[in-house]
């Protein structure tokens, strides 16, 4: 009598996604959507569909689906502040150094990359004629001045005659997001690393002793 074939054994089963990584792919979709398709082929169903979940599975990982662009808007802006802040606190010591670092991330592929700025846009279009998004928007600019202002100030007191304060950081926040968009427009025209360096030109023009 001849012995059973022996079985192969069962293949591993797929561990299930945790609620925090299908929200990252869902918000990563999301941008990819806004980037390529704009905010009105950004819909639920094709976000889930890049995404690879179902429809219905939106009300698991976002409080209001229907509100899907505002929700990944909140979470994009949340993100980077928090990756911002860990990039220059660690060197508050040096505020040139801190400063450096706070554009370093600025221009990584996270926050620098087509896709993303692409999404951005989308957004700043959006807080235009939306009192939510311009919610968001006003908080968002109101911390990242606010984190600006916690490292300039480390800086050597600067003399008589300088700008006040607030003006010389909404100055400086506009040189940083004008170079972030010309990086977006021809990263061949102004590269990274010329953009950084342009951003701690201005720090030294606008703050200097």
């Amino acid at each position: 009598m001849a012995s059973p074939a022996p079985q192969s054994p069962a293949a591993p089963r797929r561990r299930r996604a945790s609620p925090l990584v299908r929200r990252a792919d869902l918000v990563a979709a999301t941008v990819s959507c806004l980037a390529r398709l704009g905010a009105k082929g950004a819909t639920g169903r094709e976000i889930c569909r890049r995404a690879g979940v179902s429809h219905g599975l939106l009300r698991h990982y976002f409080r209001n689906p229907d509100n899907l662009l505002l929700e990944t808007y909140e979470q994009l802006c949340e993100d980077m502040l928090a990756q911002l802040e860990a990039a220059a606190m660690p060197h508050a010591a040096d505020p040139l150094e801190a400063l450096h670092r706070y554009f370093v991330a600025v221009f990584s592929d996270d926050w620098a990359g087509p896709e993303i700025i692409g999404a951005w846009m989308v957004f700043w279009q959006q807080a235009r004629s939306r009192a939510d998004f311009a919610a968001v928007s006003d908080s968002f600019n109101a911390r990242q001045r606010a984190l600006l202002q916690r490292l300039v100030t480390q800086l050597p007191q600067r003399g008589e005659g300088g700008l006040p304060m607030a003006d010389a950081i909404a100055l400086l926040s506009a040189v940083l997001d004008g170079l972030w968009i010309e990086y977006y427009l021809s990263d061949q025209r102004t590269p990274r690393g010329r953009c950084i360096a342009l951003c701690d030109a201005a720090v030294r023009r606008l703050f200097a002793a």
